[in-house]
């Protein structure tokens, strides 16, 4: 048998198992895990709506706690992977894939490369089977569906990472979701500090016309295995790989136990918070806010001393980073500057990311602290 994937199949899973090809990932590229055989996850419908938010998003700013568990909505964290939040439904489809080096080195290149493959091919060959013809490739981690010549939905999302890239125990992993079926258009409004304004600028006067799904943009639902079933025939074509069906090693169920009680904790979840921020706040600092949209969107949350000097930061947003901690790196290298040396800083960070072969998703690295100094400025001129 050549290169062969295991498939763990599941009807409303966990929300929280959606982190496991990722946790994984990470255990293997620390050592954690001795070795895993690739990892291939397809999940029809979940046992409760949860959104989905990135390893560097402020919970503060992205949700509402308390309409969130009104409404039975579970917040869960991805890890150590970034980008934008997520809302998933109970009709939401779900599918990731985890592969250790050597292995995912015979199929990608590179992270860009596992998404032209992964999404452009895999997923858009998927959903077009499942009956969404005028479906597209939006790169890198996109699949959208086209109205007309001015406006076009989000019918899937993915993200594509790799842990310890670069060295012998690196491990790309991958997951992606879409509506199966038509989705609650109200209740990510509930539960998400999301503006309706945001719909109305993408052409849409109802929610109900924008978020897109297999049914409606398919012409009917999925089958129960279906949406399984067709996944797991194109992965074969497209990657030329064998796929059974095989549970968690011993080892691997251990490891996982271990991350959930993490990773479901209150602490991991509001691991970056505005309130949190702000109570920790060294004494007699002042508090600023500043947030700037390059390719991804980063914000800051600053404490500056009387004089204009920074003394703590929390860099925010829907950017990624690798190594995925490096945002700590750089936020104790630029405390101690004034608010008016951002010149030097932004020299500082540089050198930081060249010599730490720092790669920063979304922004530059000077772009990247940018916000810090704009948040220092209006917190001498007051605040927010």
């Amino acid at each position: 048998m050549g290169v062969y994937v295991r498939l763990s199949y599941m009807r409303d899973a966990d929300p929280h198992l959606f982190n496991l090809p990722a946790v994984l990932a990470h255990a293997f590229s620390s050592g954690e895990l001795d070795w895993f055989e690739p990892l291939l996850m397809v999940m029809e419908g979940f046992s409760r709506p949860f959104t989905y938010m990135g390893y560097y998003q402020d919970v503060d700013r992205e949700v509402d706690l308390s309409s969130m568990e009104k409404y039975g909505v579970e917040l869960v964290r991805r890890w150590k992977l970034g980008y934008g939040n997520i809302f998933m439904d109970r009709v939401t489809g779900a599918w990731a894939l985890a592969m250790p080096s050597p292995l995912y080195q015979e199929f990608f290149k590179n992270a860009n490369e596992a998404f032209d493959i992964l999404v452009g091919r895999v997923f858009l060959d998927t959903v077009r089977k499942l009956g969404v013809e005028n479906s597209y490739y939006a790169p890198p981690n996109d699949i959208r569906v086209r109205i007309d010549e001015s406006r076009s939905k989000k019918l899937c999302g993915t993200g594509v990472d790799i842990a310890g890239v670069g060295g012998d125990r690196s491990a790309l992993y991958f997951n992606a979701f879409t509506n199966l079926r038509h989705p609650d258009p109200e209740l990510p409004f509930k539960v998400l500090k999301i503006p309706r304004e945001k719909i109305i600028e993408k052409g849409f006067t109802d929610p109900r016309e924008y978020f897109a799904s297999i049914e409606v943009d398919g012409g009917r639902p999925p089958k129960p295995g279906e949406f399984r079933d067709i996944l797991v025939e194109t992965v074969r074509e497209v990657m030329g790989v064998e796929v059974v069906e095989a549970g968690l090693s011993k080892e691997e169920k251990i490891i996982w136990d271990r991350y959930k009680e993490m990773l479901t904790s209150s602490r991991f979840k509001i691991r970056r918070s505005t309130r949190l921020f702000k109570a920790s706040m060294p004494p007699g600092t002042r508090y600023g806010y500043a947030q700037i949209k390059y390719r991804k969107l980063v914000q800051a949350s600053v404490a500056v001393d009387s004089q204009g000097i920074i003394r703590a930061a929390m860099i925010t947003g829907d950017f990624q980073l690798i190594p995925a901690d490096a945002d700590e790196e750089i936020v104790k290298a630029i405390l101690g500057f004034k608010h008016s040396q951002y010149g030097e800083a932004a020299d500082r960070v540089r050198r930081l990311v060249d010599e730490r072969g720092i790669t920063i998703i979304g922004a530059s690295a000077e772009e990247f602290i940018k916000p810090v100094f704009v948040a220092a400025e209006k917190a001498l001129e007051g605040g927010e």
